[in-house]
């Protein structure tokens, strides 16, 4: 008769992320206000850029009005840097959600992966965070704040004919 050796670690399965909703609801709400307070004219403008001083560079934030429905607008958030002084700053463009009728605004998209879920398995293929969503809110709320706190807006050049 064989007998099978067991294991002395016994396999023990990693919990499930679980989301938390009133965290994750609390920041929506927070990054539209703050968005609000960042953009109050974007109902009526399609554009607004913030220049952030970090020493000898700037980084452009450009909010980017996409599209406009009675209840929702999106917009497109990105972050450009010049010069080789910040050439390792590298943030994707967000695709926001504003939803006026619930006063909240969530990211929708991340540079070209659409469609965030609120929770991944791991593993995964596309090598996702559990809390990927939770996280990039977060980061955007992170981003408006910064905007609000140092940011300074940036006149659009607007060439004419020559």
């Amino acid at each position: 008769m064989i007998k099978h050796r067991q294991s002395t670690h016994p396999k023990t399965k990693k919990p499930r992320y679980v989301p938390d909703l009133k965290h994750d609801l609390a920041s929506c709400d927070a990054n539209y206000i703050r968005f609000l307070r960042l953009f109050p004219s974007y109902a009526t403008e399609d554009a607004l850029s913030f220049g952030l001083e970090f020493g000898q560079a700037t980084v452009e934030i450009r909010l980017q009005v996409t599209e406009r429905c009675p209840y929702t607008t999106f917009v497109d958030i990105r972050v450009e840097n010049e010069g080789a002084y910040l050439s390792s700053l590298l943030w994707p463009s967000l695709t926001v959600g504003l939803y006026h009728d619930l006063s909240t605004a969530e990211v929708l998209a991340i540079g070209e992966h659409q469609k965030l879920r609120q929770r991944y398995d791991v593993p995964n293929e596309s090598m996702h965070h559990p809390d990927e969503k939770s996280q990039v809110n977060s980061a955007l709320g992170e981003l408006l704040s910064v905007c609000i706190e140092r940011g300074r807006v940036l006149e659009d050049v607007v060439m004419g004919d020559r």
